[in-house]
C-alpha cells in the first residue's frame, strides 16, 4: 500500500527571507509552548499572549497587539484588550490576514497619536484560509492611539489582522486538502493554512473541518466538494491502532453509495497529514457509516482507496536528453552510461529538435522540430516518428497524468491549447483570456485541474494559472497572476516552469534587483517562493522535474548546453555537456 505523506509549510528559506525583517512585527510577548498531544505530529508552536503592561509605551502597545492578534483564543479576547471599547467590540478579525514585508516597512508616530506602518503586501489569508499572492500593493494603515484612563489604547485597528511574514510563518502551517474533480474520480489538492495551535490542540479535527468548508473561490469550478454543504463535524480522535474517528452530522447519510466511497477518500488522504493515521471510520449518532469496502468495523483502508490516491505509481527517474543531435536516455543509476533511444529518436539529426517530452512511463516520446512548428510522437519501443499536429510556434510538450500529450501554439489568432489523444486525433482548445499574449512555458499539474503558464504581454513577462475543467468539453480559464515574491524583490523576469510535486513547483526566473537567474521552489499557491541555489557562472534556460511527492527529481540545462542535475538544495550536479534539450518523464 502506498502512504499518502503531506509536509507542506512555510519552509526554511522563509526564515531566511525575514532575518531582516524591522523590530516592530517581530518581536512582542509571545512564549512559545510544546503541545504534540496524542501521539500526532509535532506541528510547532503554540502561542501566550499577554494583555497591555501598565503605562506601556505607544510602540509598546501597537507591537503587542500586533502579537496577541494570532491569538484566536475566546475570539481574540487579548487582543482587543488593546483596544478601545468601541473598536473592541466593532473589530472583525475573521475576515481575514494581511501579509507584509516587513523589511519594507515604515512606522511613524507622531505626538497627535497616530501610528502608521507603511509596507508591501506580500499576501492575505481569506476566511476560508486560502492564501492570495499580492503583488506591488502597499499597505498604509494608522492606527490611530488615543488614551483611556491614561493609557494608551487603539481606536482603529482595521478589518481582520495585519502579520508580517515571519509571524505568518511562525503561527501558521500549509496543510493540502483534498476534493474531487468533476468526474468524481480523482483527488484535486488545494493548500490550505492553518493555526500550528489549532492543528496541536484540535487536531485531525481541524482538517475534517477544511474538507467540510469546501474549495476557495478560483480553484471551485473546477473540482467537486461531495461533503454535503450543511454536514458538521462533532470531533475527530484516533485510537491506538491510527484510525481515525471522524463525527459526523446525519446529513452525511444523504449520500449514494459512490459518494460515500468519495467523501471517504476525500478526508482520508487528506487527514494523512498525520503520519500515524492508517485508516477511516466515520460515525453519524455513534454508529459507523455503511461505506462499501469498509471492513466489519466500519473502517475504510487506504488500500480500500487506491484508485483514488493522488500519488502516481513508482516509475524510473530516468532523465533524457538531446545530446550532440541524438537522443538519450541517461538512466537513473549513473553507473549504467548514457543509452540511445532506437530508431530515428536515437540517430543523429540535421537539425536537433528544438523541444524533448517522455511519458510517465518512459513508453512515449515526443519532440518539436528546430523551427517549433510540427509536434512528433514515437514509441520508444520501436523510435518510428509520426507527425501529430502542424503549427504556428508550438511550446515544450508535456505528457498528463493520463498519458495525453500537450503543447500550447501560439497561432495569431491567439493561444490555443493542443491535445492528443492515444489516437493521435489533437482536440484543440482556445485560450480566449491569454489571446493577445504569447506563451513562453506551461505545465499541467498531476491533479489535471491547473495550468500554470509564463507569458509574455506586451514590453512583461508574467507568471500564472489558469484552470483546466469540464467533463464532457473542456475548458481552460480563470487567468490570475501569481507574484512571486522574494528577499530581493518580486521575479519579473522568466524562463521556465515545472511541477516537481502535486503542489510545488520549481520556477527559473530574476528577481527585479538581480538580473541573474536562479532556481526558485514555489509553493502551488505562491505562499512560499525559496531558492534552489545560487548556480553562479551558469545561465539557466530550461527546466525538467519528475512531479512526484517525496525527493525532488530535477535537471537544468544552461546556455552553455550543460545539464546539471539537482541533487540537494543549493547542489546542482554537472551531468553532461552538448545537451540542447532535457526531459524527465511527466
Amino acid at each position: 500500500m502506498m502512504r499518502r505523506r503531506i509536509v507542506i509549510i512555510l519552509g526554511w528559506a522563509l526564515s531566511l527571507m525575514l532575518a531582516g525583517c524591522g523590530s516592530l512585527p517581530t518581536s512582542g510577548p509571545i512564549e512559545t509552548v510544546d503541545d504534540v498531544g496524542g501521539g500526532q505530529r509535532s506541528t510547532g508552536i503554540d502561542l501566550t499572549v499577554q494583555p497591555p503592561a501598565p503605562d506601556a509605551t505607544p510602540e509598546a502597545i501597537i507591537e503587542g497587539f500586533l502579537g496577541a492578534s494570532e491569538s484566536p483564543a475566546d475570539g481574540y479576547a487579548v487582543a482587543r484588550t488593546y483596544l478601545t471599547d468601541e473598536a473592541a467590540s466593532s473589530w472583525r478579525p475573521e475576515v481575514g490576514i494581511d501579509v507584509y514585508d516587513a523589511s519594507g516597512q515604515s512606522r511613524v508616530i507622531t505626538s497627535d497619536g497616530s501610528a502608521v506602518i507603511r509596507a508591501p503586501l506580500v499576501g492575505s489569508l481569506d476566511e476560508d484560509h486560502i492564501f492570495t499572492a499580492a503583488s506591488d500593493t502597499e499597505y498604509v494603515h494608522n492606527f490611530e492611539l488615543t488614551r483611556v484612563d491614561d493609557q494608551w489604547r487603539i481606536t482603529n485597528p482595521g478589518d481582520g489582522i495585519l502579520m508580517s511574514r515571519q509571524r505568518f510563518q511562525q503561527a501558521f502551517l500549509g496543510v493540502l486538502v483534498y476534493f474531487l474533480d468533476p468526474a468524481g474520480d480523482r483527488l484535486v489538492p488545494q493548500q490550505v493554512f492553518l493555526r500550528q495551535n489549532e492543528l496541536s490542540a484540535s487536531a485531525p479535527d481541524a482538517l475534517v473541518r477544511a474538507v467540510i468548508r469546501g474549495p476557495g473561490t478560483w480553484i471551485r469550478p473546477a473540482v467537486t466538494n461531495v461533503l454535503p454543504e450543511d454536514v458538521t463535524s462533532a470531533g475527530t480522535w484516533v485510537d491506538e491502532q491510527g484510525v481515525a474517528h471522524v463525527a459526523l452530522s446525519e446529513q452525511i447519510e444523504a449520500l449514494s453509495a459512490d459518494q460515500r466511497v468519495q467523501a471517504a477518500a476525500q478526508l482520508l488522504f487528506t487527514l494523512s497529514y498525520f503520519e500515524s493515521i492508517t485508516g477511516l471510520q466515520i460515525n453519524v449518532n455513534n454508529r459507523p457509516l455503511s461505506i462499501r469496502g469498509a471492513d466489519d468495523n466500519g473502517v475504510v483502508r487506504f488500500s480500500t482507496l487506491a484508485a483514488f490516491n493522488p500519488r502516481r505509481p513508482m516509475a524510473p527517474r530516468d532523465l533524457y536528453a538531446v545530446h550532440d543531435a541524438e537522443i538519450i536516455k541517461l538512466p537513473d543509476n549513473a553507473a549504467a552510461g548514457p543509452i540511445a533511444l532506437p530508431g530515428a529518436l536515437g540517430e543523429s539529426w540535421e537539425q536537433p529538435p528544438r523541444w524533448l517530452a517522455v511519458s510517465w512511463q518512459g513508453d512515449q516520446v515526443s519532440v518539436v522540430d528546430a523551427d517549433g512548428s510540427t509536434l512528433y510522437r514515437a514509441n520508444t519501443a520501436d523510435g518510428e516518428l509520426r507527425a501529430v499536429y502542424e503549427g504556428s510556434a508550438l511550446t515544450k510538450p508535456q505528457f498528463d497524468s493520463e498519458g495525453r500529450l500537450w503543447t500550447l501554439d501560439n497561432t495569431p489568432a491567439g493561444v490555443i491549447a493542443v491535445v492528443i489523444g492515444k489516437q493521435d486525433e489533437p482536440l484543440l482548445v482556445p485560450i480566449p483570456e491569454l489571446e493577445s499574449d504569447r506563451v513562453v512555458s506551461f505545465r499541467i499539474s498531476p491533479g489535471l485541474a491547473r495550468m500554470v503558464v509564463i507569458v509574455e504581454s506586451g514590453e512583461t513577462e508574467q507568471f500564472g494559472m489558469l484552470r483546466l475543467r469540464g467533463t464532457d468539453e473542456l475548458v481552460i480559464d480563470g487567468w490570475r497572476r501569481l507574484p512571486l515574491n522574494t528577499t530581493s524583490g518580486q521575479i519579473t523576469v522568466f524562463r521556465d516552469v515545472v511541477f516537481t510535486s502535486s503542489a510545488k513547483m520549481m520556477v527559473v526566473g530574476a528577481d527585479e534587483r538581480d538580473a541573474q537567474f536562479s532556481v526558485y521552489s514555489v509553493d502551488i499557491d505562491a505562499a512560499q517562493v525559496a531558492p534552489q541555489g545560487p548556480l553562479y557562472g551558469a545561465d539557466v534556460v530550461a527546466l525538467t522535474a519528475m512531479p512526484r511527492d517525496g525527493t525532488v527529481a530535477a535537471a537544468v540545462l544552461t546556455a552553455t548546453d550543460l545539464a546539471l542535475r539537482f541533487e540537494s538544495q543549493y547542489r546542482w550536479q554537472e551531468l553532461l555537456d552538448d545537451v540542447t534539450a532535457l526531459a524527465y518523464p511527466s
